[in-house]
């Protein structure tokens, strides 16, 4: 496998999927407010919780869209945002968006190619759930994928994720210390 280091972070060849330690690749699409969205605009400034999903209509997508979007506030406090890669047209997307009523961002790959680059494609070429929890700087800290045979988590179990990457941050997070007043002399 070819890969070349960012950082601590790796990046992986075309040939492979992101794992833990790697960084998730770049990709654009089209999100449902016709906007460009890429995971890149989200580097440096938020953690991100990436979900490639495969078809909305199996049980265990719903459950961890839907915990997700009611654990929203929690992740937000966590610095990260969700973003939602489905498997479908833009005008699909639009309607499962608006539907659902999501509070993430949600974009469309058409032609599953980006499903492909985040390992959510099963041996057959479908459409398959991976979800993954990167730093601010994209690197992968966690990752589920049901191509693989992974279970999905719990958001409980994705926050938990989040606050661990938030602690490792000392930069991103308030000091452990405090600050005494400077003692005049």
């Amino acid at each position: 496998m070819l890969q070349a280091e960012v950082g601590s972070a790796k990046l992986t060849s075309a040939q492979s999927y992101p794992t833990r330690g790697h960084l998730l690749p770049d990709f654009t699409l089209p999100s449902t407010d016709s906007k460009q969205i890429s995971p890149y605009d989200h580097r440096g400034h938020s953690n991100l919780i990436a979900i490639f999903a495969g078809d909305l209509s199996q049980a265990a997508d719903q459950t961890i869209l839907s915990e997700l979007a009611g654990h929203y506030l929690e992740i937000r406090e966590q610095n990260a945002q969700v973003l939602l890669i489905l498997a479908c047209s833009r005008e699909q997307a639009r309607s499962i968006h608006r539907r659902e009523k999501f509070p993430f961002v949600v974009v469309a790959d058409e032609d599953t190619r980006v499903h492909k680059l985040g390992g959510a494609l099963d041996a057959q070429g479908m459409p398959a759930t991976a979800l993954y929890v990167t730093d601010r700087f994209l690197e992968v800290f966690a990752a589920w994928r049901t191509a693989l045979g992974d279970g999905l988590p719990n958001a409980s179990e994705v926050v938990s994720w989040l606050e661990y990457i938030e602690s490792q941050c000392p930069e991103c997070t308030q000091a452990e210390w405090p600050v005494d007043d400077v003692e005049q002399h």
